[in-house]
Formats: structure tokens, sequence, C-alpha cells
């Protein structure tokens, strides 16, 4: 299977060395899902009118621990979290996969 997915990577980039057409399309998929995590940061940025650090001083205060407060703050948290991480290692495949 693995081999069948080198190959498909390799049809579908046009690149023959199997290292070179993972290499793309791995980027592709954490560009893909650093936007993701962008795009999330942003409708919570916008919803709250602040960033992750301010928001989270204020739960329990200006914004009650409610369900829709909490489980707001992991998901923004948790893409956050996501997006350090997913910049990493695209940062990491660009640096070392030349």
């Amino acid at each position: 299977m693995a081999q069948e997915m080198v190959k498909m990577a390799q049809e579908v980039t046009m690149k023959e060395a199997p290292e070179e057409a993972l290499s793309i399309v791995l980027k592709s998929y954490l560009e893909q899902k650093i936007a993701e995590c962008d795009e999330k940061i942003r409708h919570f940025e916008k919803k709250y009118g602040m960033g992750i650090k301010e928001y989270y001083e204020k739960l329990g205060e200006e914004f009650s621990l409610s369900w829709e407060h909490e489980k707001d703050y992991m998901d923004w948290d948790w893409a956050t979290a996501g997006l350090r991480y997913l910049k990493e290692k695209l940062e990491k495949l660009e640096t070392h996969g030349d």
C-alpha cells in the first residue's frame, strides 16, 4: 500500500524522485491544515473581538463558564497549538526537504 501511495504521489506531482514527490504532497497538506487553523483562530478573534490570551483572562468574569465559552476556548486553544505545530513541521520540511 505504501508503495502505491508513493507511486501516486509521483504521478500527481510529475516528480520521479519519491522524496521530492512526497515532499510536495506533504507541503500541500501542511499548508491546507495551517489555513484551516488560521481560519478558526480568525473566527474566534472576530467573535470575541480579542486574542486568545485576553479571552482566557476574561473567561469566568466577563464571559461566563458556559459550555459555549469553554468549548470555544478549547477549540481556539487547539487551533493555536495546532498552528504552531504545523508551522514548525512546514519550516522543517522546507529547510531540510531541499
